[in-house]
Formats: C-alpha cells, sequence, structure tokens
C-alpha cells in the first residue's frame, strides 16, 4: 500500500487530472449534445471518450514502467526485497486509479446532465464497463511495453499512436460511437472484453523483464514459480479471450420490443398516436405535434392512425417504424411522411421511364416533410446534405409556402400524374 500511494503521488497523471478531465468534458459536450436526456446515448457518450483517454493512459503507463530503469539504478528493482510483480502491480494501479477517476468524472457528468430530461433509469452499465476495458486494456499494453523498452519518449508516443490507431482500425471492436434504444450490448462479448482487459493487466505485472546489456552481470531475484505460472497463465488466458471474443459476434444486437413498456401519446384527442421507446421520451411532445399536422390535411391525404418508433414493430418483412438520428427528428418526418403516402396512395412503382411521376412522387413526399415539421423549408433543411432530389426541394419549398388553397390545388396536379394508371399503385394492407 506505501508503494501504491508512492506510485500514485509521483504519477504524471495527478498532476495532469484536471487536464484529463477538461479533455474528458471536451470531448463529452464537444462531439454532440443530443445526447442529454436519453440514458444508452449519455452511456455511450461517457464511453466514447475512452477514444481519447485511452492512448494517452497507455503513454503515461509505459513512461512509469520504465522510470527506475531509466533512473540508472535499475538495481533498485532487480535487488528489492519485495518480488518485482507487487511494485509492478504498485505502478500499473496508481495510472489506472487517475485514468479511471477521470472517466468516472465524465460518466457522473453525463448522468448529472441527462437526469432532469431522461426519466427513470440511469446511465446503461453495459456500456460504462465496456469503456473500463478499453482503459485497463491500453494501460497494460503501455506498462509491459514500459517495462521491455524503458524509453522515456519512443516508448510513450509508439504506444500512444498504436493504441489509437488500432482502436479504429482492428476488426475487434471496443467501443461503440451511438447508442439507440432499440439496441443493446450482448453480455458475452462486454464479458469476454473485460477478462481479455483483467488477463492482459496481471501479464503486464508478472511477465518477466528482459534483461539489458547493463544488467547481464547483476545478481537479479529469480522469479518464483508459481509467479512464472500465473504469467503463462494470464497469456494463454488473454489470447484466448481475444479469439473468443472474435468468434462471439456483433458487440450490439436488436433490442427486443416485449422488454419495455412503449412510451405513447397524441397531441390532442382524434390525432394519431406516436408510440416511442420510454428511453426517447424528450422527443415524444415534438413527434405528437409532426403527426397532428399530418393529419390536418382534412380530405386530401389520409394519416394511419398510428407511428412507431423503429424497434417497436419489427416484422419478417422489415420495419417501416422512424427513427431518430442523432437527435434530430428530421428522419422521423422523412418515414412519417413515406408512411402517409402508402396511405392515401399505395406502394406506387411506375415504369422507369415516366420520370414526371417519379418527381411527382418526391415532389409530395417532400412536400409532406415540411408539413410535419411545422417550419419554413430553409430552416427544416438546414444541415441536411440531400443530393439528387433538388428540384423536388424546390418544388416542395414553393408549394408548402403558398396558401392552403393553392397547396390543395397543387397536390391535386400532382396526384393526377401519379394516379394516371391504377396499375402503378398497390394498396398496403400493412398501415
Amino acid at each position: 500500500m506505501n508503494a501504491y500511494l508512492i506510485e500514485l503521488r509521483r504519477s504524471p497523471l495527478l498532476t495532469a487530472l484536471p487536464l484529463l478531465v477538461v479533455v474528458d468534458l471536451v470531448v463529452l459536450f464537444g462531439r454532440s449534445r443530443y445526447w442529454i436526456g436519453v440514458w444508452p446515448e449519455a452511456s455511450v457518450a461517457a464511453q466514447v471518450v475512452t477514444i481519447f483517454l485511452g492512448p494517452l493512459l497507455a503513454a503515461v503507463s509505459a513512461w512509469q514502467a520504465g522510470r527506475s530503469s531509466r533512473s540508472g539504478m535499475p538495481e533498485t528493482v532487480l535487488a528489492a526485497a519485495r518480488p518485482l510483480w507487487r511494485i509492478e502491480t504498485a505502478r500499473l494501479a496508481a495510472t489506472l486509479t487517475l485514468g479511471l477517476a477521470a472517466y468516472v468524472i465524465g460518466c457522473l457528468t453525463a448522468a448529472g446532465f441527462s437526469l432532469s430530461e431522461a426519466g427513470p433509469g440511469f446511465l446503461w452499465p453495459s456500456y460504462l464497463l465496456l469503456g473500463m476495458a478499453t482503459l485497463v486494456i491500453f494501460a497494460s499494453v503501455g506498462h509491459l511495453a514500459g517495462r521491455w523498452w524503458p524509453s522515456a519518449a519512443f516508448t510513450p508516443i509508439v504506444c500512444a499512436l498504436g493504441c489509437f490507431i488500432s482502436m479504429l482500425a482492428l476488426p475487434i471492436k471496443f467501443n461503440v460511437l451511438a447508442g439507440p434504444p432499440d439496441q443493446r450490448l450482448q453480455p458475452l462479448p462486454v464479458a469476454l472484453r473485460l477478462l481479455f482487459a483483467l488477463a492482459l493487466a496481471v501479464l503486464a505485472v508478472t511477465a518477466p523483464p528482459l534483461r539489458r546489456s547493463d544488467e547481464v552481470q547483476m545478481r537479479r531475484q529469480k522469479t518464483a514459480w508459481h509467479i512464472r505460472l500465473v504469467a503463462v497463465g494470464s497469456a494463454v488466458v488473454s489470447l484466448t479471450s481475444l479469439v473468443a471474443t472474435s468468434a462471439a459476434g456483433e458487440l450490439r444486437v436488436d433490442r427486443p420490443a416485449a422488454a419495455v413498456v412503449p412510451l405513447c401519446g397524441r397531441a390532442e384527442k382524434g390525432s394519431p398516436e406516436v408510440c416511442v421507446w420510454p428511453e426517447h421520451r424528450k422527443y415524444l411532445p415534438e413527434l405528437t405535434l409532426m403527426a397532428q399536422r399530418l393529419d390536418q390535411s382534412g380530405s386530401w391525404l389520409k394519416s394511419p392512425q398510428s407511428f412507431h418508433e423503429f424497434g417497436l414493430r419489427r416484422t419478417d418483412l422489415g420495419d417501416r417504424g422512424f427513427d431518430i438520428a442523432e437527435g434530430h427528428v428530421r428522419t422521423a418526418a422523412i418515414a412519417m411522411a413515406d408512411g402517409v403516402f402508402a396511405k392515401s396512395l399505395g406502394r406506387c412503382s411506375p415504369p422507369p421511364e415516366r420520370e414526371r411521376v417519379w418527381q411527382a412522387m418526391d415532389n409530395i413526399r417532400l412536400w409532406l416533410e415540411y408539413r410535419s415539421m411545422g417550419q419554413d423549408p430553409s430552416v427544416s433543411d438546414k444541415g441536411l446534405h440531400m443530393q439528387g432530389v433538388e428540384a423536388a426541394q424546390n418544388e416542395a419549398t414553393r408549394a408548402s409556402r403558398a396558401s392552403e388553397s393553392e397547396q390543395r390545388k397543387w397536390l391535386a396536379k400532382e396526384r393526377s400524374y401519379i394516379l394516371q394508371d391504377s396499375a402503378w399503385c398497390t394498396a398496403d394492407d400493412q398501415i
């Protein structure tokens, strides 16, 4: 414990802890803020920070592990009364304590900012454990590299760059970038990643040091046979768990709708019902207003009686629910507009050469999107990059800015192109 406290006080991470926390918070709030008020998204936002904390922790861990060798007194460690693995454990534990402290502060901040909007629930532990496993893995890799190649600059830099590149390039993923409520992490892949992290940490402190030229003539303690056995065992377990992680499949799977009670609401009596995952409760008021605007077309168009978020009504033929992508409800407007179009006209497949018919279909769908948003089209399209529909955007924008009577005439004209041949459209019984 004394060695651990000494290493904790000497660690450069102790001085840099405020900087680590600043980096954590900058990444947390600088990447996006749509996660606020959504528990799975807040959990992922807290976990994504490890993409930056992990390489930094690997670099500092490598520097710490090679400190005694660089001091010119390797005999201090080699001839110490205490076993070498205890000394290395104290060093790695100090590094992990400070690194995980910065990580926990970020997690608590994400929870604090979400409490008022998110409703019942809390951060999802599976995402937080995934981030913790990442930090332990990178700190262990840095520690082992620092023990074997105790360079003050080269080893930490290589560890930081190598860890960052491996996190992005390796087929085995140790992080996720989004946390939609219709998906969850599988317990087995997360458990295997935690096992790999633990085995790697044990290997980092029990692996025998490489004998360098300045230590050849020095008398050193012999590593106990049981410690050698632990080192070999941890190496085998780490390799086995890594292979098993690759074979375990995807980290995320579809979350069954039966696991929750959907949250449903209407803007007013008689308006279409909108159902969302409980974690997306903060979007429900805006979504119900969107559904109400689409239902106010009267006899112009027909609206479905209900709209469901993606994942709540999966079928063998797919899922027609609306999605909320990165906190933007415009993606929900696209799905709602398609539902109203299919309810009113059916599923239409005119011949490819009838370009004007296809154009009319695009015009009506975009006009419905603008209508559901209840905003000027320039505001609705802000931040979106829609290619190939410029003509439909211009036409739908012009129509949506016209009076109600003019919009009705415009819609009748566009529908006439689609209904030239009744064989083009078939009724959709699933709506």
